[in-house]
């Protein structure tokens, strides 16, 4: 299985060496496209959403190489603003930002566990192509495909797990702690997908909580009800 990245670059040098010095060397494990900024940071987003990919991998600066866009050049954010606005929409995606200016990029206020040297364009370090990966000296691809790897399965066993409780409450109902978790994990998988909660809105109050409310509504009209008579 092959994770799908997106490359955000306006230099077309820069994509023919993700081409070649990435992709190529590291088929096994990336397929992926490349891409110009668009004009404004929303339209990147949405272009984002459409390609639907397991990774972003942006540059800073992009504004460097304004012959090589196909338009009248008006980019105004960089690689930072990308990675603020998708971990905005989708926590803890994976995005990269692989740049020659990382001290910049750290100086800006980007998270630095984000920031990676591009090694020459993609091109490891003889010592970093040598070297055995190991979770000291783990390579550009290295710790992009492990960070992937771990997003993906977070994000799987809170699913699973999800789609259990859900099956439970239709078969037998669940205890309190368990509806607390549901609701929890609905937020997870809310968060992380940017997509509509999975959990229907009935199920967003615990159902224990909810015949709680009932029984005191019950109570509060018996009370009532007894302060008329005679």
């Amino acid at each position: 299985m092959t994770y799908n990245i997106l490359f955000i670059d306006e230099e077309k040098m820069a994509h023919r060496s993700f081409v070649k010095d990435f992709l190529e060397k590291n088929k096994d494990r990336f397929s992926g496209a490349y891409t110009v900024p668009t004009p404004t940071l929303e339209e990147m987003m949405e272009q984002i959403s459409e390609s639907n990919p397991d990774v972003v991998l942006t540059d800073f600066s992009l504004n460097d190489k304004k012959a090589d866009l196909p338009y009248a050049y008006t980019v105004e954010y960089n690689g930072g603003d990308i990675a603020r606005e998708l971990l905005a929409r989708k926590k803890n995606f994976p995005i990269f930002i692989a740049t020659s200016l990382g001290d910049e990029a750290a100086r800006q206020g980007n998270d630095v566990k984000l920031i990676f040297e591009k090694y020459g364009s993609f091109k490891e370090s003889e010592n970093e192509k040598n070297r055995a990966p190991d979770a000291q000296h783990l390579t550009f691809a290295d710790k992009i495909f492990y960070e992937v790897l771990s997003y993906k399965k977070s994000i799987e066993s809170a699913s699973a797990e999800f789609d259990s409780l859900i099956e439970k409450q239709a078969k037998s109902g669940l205890t309190m702690s368990e509806e607390e978790r549901l609701v929890e994990l609905d937020e997870v998988l809310e968060s992380a997908l940017d997509a509509r909660s999975k959990l229907p809105e009935s199920l967003r109050a615990p159902s224990n909580i909810r015949r709680l409310d009932d029984l005191i509504l019950l109570a509060e009209k018996i009370l009532a009800e007894g302060k008329k008579a005679p």
